[in-house]
C-alpha cells in the first residue's frame, strides 16, 4: 500500500475567495501566491487515481485565526466520512488563540486522526510557549499524532521557510517524551545530527516526512535518515500540490531503498504510526 502522508485540500469555497483569505493570513498570501494552486478532494482523488496512491493524510492549512481553522475541519471531517478507504484527515488549531484544546477534542471526537499541519509561523506561536505545550499535552492524552512544520537553519530562502529549527524542535520533543510527533520536511535536518547518539535517541521516536525534500535535499538524505534513524521513522509525504508524487518517487529511485525499507517509507511505517 502506498500513502501520501503530507497533502493539503481545501474547501472550494476558500479557492474562491483565494483573495481575501491572502489578505487577512500574510502566511497563507506568501504561500499561495503565482502558479501554487489550492487542491479539492475531487482532485486529489483523481491525482491519486492517476499516480496509485492508495491513501492520502490530509491537512487543512495552519490558519492563524481559529475560525478559519474550524471551517477547514468541518470539511476534512466530511471528507474523510465520505472516503474512508482512501483520506485519513488531521485537525489543524491555532494554539496561540483561545479555544484550541476544545476544537481538537471536537474534531477529535468526529474521527479526525490527528492534528496538523502546525506552524509556529503561521500561527504565531513559539515552540517553547505554554500553548503548544497544551496542544501536545491533549494530543498525547487522546493518542493522537501532531505533524509539525520544521524549516533547516541554512540553506536558500523560500517562500515557507520558519524559525521552527532543529534546536527548537529537538527542545519541544524532549519535554514531551510521550507525543507521536511527525517533524515535517525532514524535521528541518533534525536527523542529520543523530551523529550525536543522544539525538539518535530522540530521532528514533520520531517520524519525518520527505514532503518539499526535492526542493530542499539531494536524494541521499532519505538514505541518511534511514542509516541514521531507521526507515520505520521515514514517512512519504508529497506536499500536494507544492510537488506531485511523482517528484518523489524517482528521487526515491536514485536511493536504492531495499524491498523492506521501501515497504516501510510508502506506507508501512504511515499505517503502524495511525493504527490503520
Amino acid at each position: 500500500m502506498i500513502i501520501d502522508s503530507h497533502v493539503h485540500i481545501l474547501p472550494p469555497s476558500m479557492r474562491d475567495s483565494r483573495d481575501e483569505l491572502a489578505g487577512l493570513d500574510p502566511w497563507f498570501d506568501v504561500c499561495h501566491r503565482g502558479a501554487r494552486s489550492i487542491l479539492t478532494v475531487d482532485e486529489l482523488l483523481a491525482t491519486m487515481d492517476a499516480t496509485g496512491i492508495d491513501r492520502s493524510v490530509c491537512f487543512g492549512w495552519p490558519f492563524a485565526d481559529p475560525a478559519h481553522c474550524a471551517e477547514v475541519n468541518d470539511h476534512l471531517i466530511r471528507v474523510q466520512r465520505d472516503h474512508p478507504d482512501r483520506l485519513t484527515c488531521f485537525a489543524t488549531v491555532s494554539p496561540a488563540r483561545p479555544g484550541a484544546i476544545a476544537e481538537l477534542r471536537r474534531c477529535a471526537d468526529e474521527g479526525l486522526r490527528g492534528v496538523g499541519e502546525l506552524n509556529a509561523d503561521a500561527q504565531g506561536f513559539d515552540l517553547s510557549d505554554v500553548a503548544i505545550d497544551d496542544v501536545a499535552g491533549a494530543c498525547n492524552a487522546l493518542g493522537i499524532p501532531v505533524v509539525l512544520h520544521c524549516s533547516e537553519p541554512v540553506g536558500h530562502d523560500y517562500p515557507g521557510k520558519g524559525t521552527a529549527t532543529p534546536d527548537k524542535v529537538a527542545g519541544f520533543a524532549l519535554r514531551h517524551p510521550g507525543l507521536q510527533l511527525v517533524c515535517a520536511h525532514l524535521g528541518g535536518g533534525l536527523p542529520f545530527y543523530a551523529h550525536m547518539p543522544e539525538v539518535a535517541e530522540l530521532c528514533k521516536r520520531l517520524w519525518f516526512d520527505t514532503a518539499a525534500g526535492p526542493f530542499l535535499f539531494a536524494p541521499t538524505a532519505y538514505r541518511a535518515v534511514i542509516d541514521l534513524c531507521g526507515a520505520d521513522r521515514l514517512l512519504f509525504g508529497s506536499d500536494h500540490p507544492l510537488l506531485p508524487a511523482r517528484r518523489y518517487i524517482d528521487a526515491f529511485a536514485q536511493v536504492e531503498f531495499t524491498p523492506a525499507e521501501r515497504d516501510l517509507v510508502m506506507g508501512g511505517s504511515a499505517l503502524r504510526l495511525l493504527g490503520l
